[in-house]
């Protein structure tokens, strides 16, 4: 007999940057999607901040999923993206499209360029909030473990007309080996992009990754004018936070690798080149397939409920490494839970420059049975 759970994930985020990026004690909590399989919004159009080169666009996003038993589950979004002629670029970040109610889907960040003051902004319209800094000169970010590398192919498909401009096209193939991610067989993932020299963007991006499905971003409705100056401005109704840059911590300010917390709230102060997510310019990591740990045999018996605390380090190709258990109630739910969280497989974190950086994160599994 199946012993309904209830299961609760709570991820609290530290990113590894390169030093010179803020700090920060506090982290934001990051949700997780809660069918286990598809996360709440993915990232669209990469816009190259290119000056003398204006447009304004929709950019569709859609997401399909294929179950087991050969059920397809598609989400799709909109996001308004544009650039000026100055270089600077506006980026859009919407919840999946209802499907029941078909209404707009709603907005929940503003992410905004400019490439003369290389000053980046992230706006929050649910909370009225922006968030305003510098992007400094990269440097090597902490050591992390090396990410399995695949092997890739890349070739020409051809020229095509997309929105009447012309773009060329290329199909990008990476074949993971068995055994690099935990797979028993080859792993292929294919990206088709289709890129506009006009503009300097991709028009048509399709990733078919069997992990998480296949994710199609196209930019549609183009308007190649100046689109309105205020796309690019913080309303005044927002609160703006400017956040300032400051040399790492002390190695040794954080608590010992794998010490459990003294308290409940079992949080860390940063270490040295650890910054939190959503200071500096560092985004959260985002789960795009979290399948749910099952309850352990001697758990059930015993009509167990508790808490698993994990630390897991998510590297800038979303994969988990490092699972280290915190804290848990035992009865073997802690291994139930490492096992699950080792297939998860994530978006990861950016830093400043847009480029993905390698994350710690502290992740609770909450196992309650109803």
């Amino acid at each position: 007999m199946r012993v309904p759970l209830s299961l609760g994930f709570l991820l609290l985020v530290s990113c590894f940057v390169p030093p010179g990026f803020s700090q920060s004690t506090a982290a934001p909590a990051v949700t997780t999607p809660s069918d286990g399989r598809v996360a709440e919004w993915m990232y669209g159009e990469h816009i190259a901040a290119v000056p003398v080169l204006p447009f304004s666009a929709k950019v569709e996003l859609e997401l399909v999923n294929q179950l087991q038993d050969g059920t397809l589950i598609t989400h799709k979004t909109y996001n308004l993206d544009a650039r000026d002629s100055q270089g600077r670029t506006r980026n859009e970040a919407r919840n999946w499209i209802n499907p029941s109610i078909g209404a707009e889907p709603r907005l929940i960040r503003i992410e905004l360029y400019d490439p003369a003051t290389r000053t980046r902004i992230n706006a929050f319209p649910l909370i009225k909030t922006a968030r305003q800094w510098t992007v400094g000169t990269t440097v090597p970010t902490a050591p992390s473990s090396a990410p399995a590398k695949p092997e890739t192919t890349t070739e020409n498909i051809g020229s095509d007309s997309i929105e009447g401009l012309p773009v060329h096209g290329v199909r990008v193939s990476q074949t993971y080996p068995p055994g690099a991610l935990g797979n028993d067989r080859p792993l292929i993932i294919i990206t088709e992009s289709w890129y506009s020299g006009d503009l300097k963007i991709n028009l048509l991006t399709k990733r078919a990754d069997p992990r998480y499905g296949v994710q199609t971003v196209r930019v549609t409705e183009l308007v190649r004018q100046e689109p309105d100056s205020t796309l690019f401005a913080i309303p005044d109704e927002y609160k703006l936070i400017k956040e300032t840059v400051q040399q790492p911590l002390a190695q040794g300010s954080g608590a010992p690798e794998g010490t459990p917390p003294a308290n409940s709230t079992w949080s860390y102060g940063p270490t040295a080149g650890i910054a939190r997510a959503g200071i500096g310019g560092v985004t959260a990591p985002r789960c795009v397939y979290c399948p749910q740990p099952a309850y352990s045999n001697e758990a059930r018996a015993a009509k167990l409920n508790g808490t698993v605390v994990l630390k897991v380090v998510v590297t800038a190709d979303g994969r988990t490494e490092n699972v280290q258990v915190m804290n848990g109630p035992g009865s073997g739910l802690e291994r139930q839970a490492i096992e699950a969280v080792k297939n998860w497989r994530f978006r990861p974190a950016d830093g400043p420059d847009g480029t993905p950086v390698t994350c710690q994160i502290e992740v609770e599994v909450t196992f309650k049975i109803r």
